[in-house]
């Protein structure tokens, strides 16, 4: 007996699909503040452990939200203003695994362009540090983030192409912002957030971010610029 091709198409084939990738549960939110909100995805494997992913959303509505960044780790929301660790396509991306990600400080004032902030961040924590941005060495024997540089033979261009420029454990604490950079902790104050984005809206660059397929600002960091 023939299976009829149509049965094939629109029943069966979904069935195949499912049990090789899994399925997806319709997102639950949780309000982060003014229209921002958390979109967590459950993924249900046949095969595999169930896994979940969040991301952050701007909501218009109960019914109708715009998704700003796909997949964030830690959110805090001041002014208008969000402030996520995003992951996104890896500096030195995994010749065995391309959709490798990394996790980088992003922020963003809806409905303008999200923007990449971490390098501008860590760029005024090493040449001025101050009670409102900080590193503080997670290990006794760390070298503080303003002497590692300092004493470096490379310049922070090449120091921001290391393994140890992304970021981790992103979360408000205290009314300011921390987040690990290699074995540092470094503390951003709410305060300084504006201004950072203004210089890299005003002097960065937009980019497409190749595994998340969405568009950001960042600012391109020159030796020249350094000085």
């Amino acid at each position: 007996m023939k299976l009829n091709k149509k049965f094939i198409h629109y029943f069966l084939l979904p069935i195949f699909c499912v049990s090789l990738t899994g399925c997806v549960s319709l997102p639950s939110y949780e309000d982060k503040g003014g229209r921002y909100a958390e979109a967590t995805y459950i993924r249900l494997g046949l095969w595999e452990e169930s896994s979940s992913h969040s991301a952050l959303c701007y909501k218009y509505s109960d019914f109708w939200h715009s998704t700003i960044w796909p997949d964030v780790d830690g959110i805090s929301v001041t002014n208008e203003v969000a402030v996520f660790e995003a992951r996104k396509t890896a500096r030195r991306p995994d010749p065995e695994n391309r959709e490798h990600t990394d996790g980088r400080l992003f922020a963003v004032r809806w409905p303008e362009m999200p923007m990449g902030i971490t390098d501008e961040v860590l760029w005024r924590c090493a040449i001025r540090p101050s009670p409102q941005l900080y590193a503080r060495p997670d290990s006794p024997t760390e070298l503080p983030l303003e002497q590692l540089i300092k004493q470096s033979d490379e310049d922070f261009t090449k120091f921001l192409e290391t393994p140890f420029a992304d970021i981790g454990v992103f979360q408000e604490k205290n009314g300011a912002l921390e987040f690990f950079e290699g074995s540092r902790i470094i503390h951003l104050d709410w305060s300084l957030v504006p201004d950072i984005m203004l210089e890299v809206k005003e002097k960065g660059i937009v980019r497409k971010d190749r595994v998340e397929h969405k568009a950001y600002i960042e600012k391109v960091f020159k030796p020249e610029v350094q000085k």
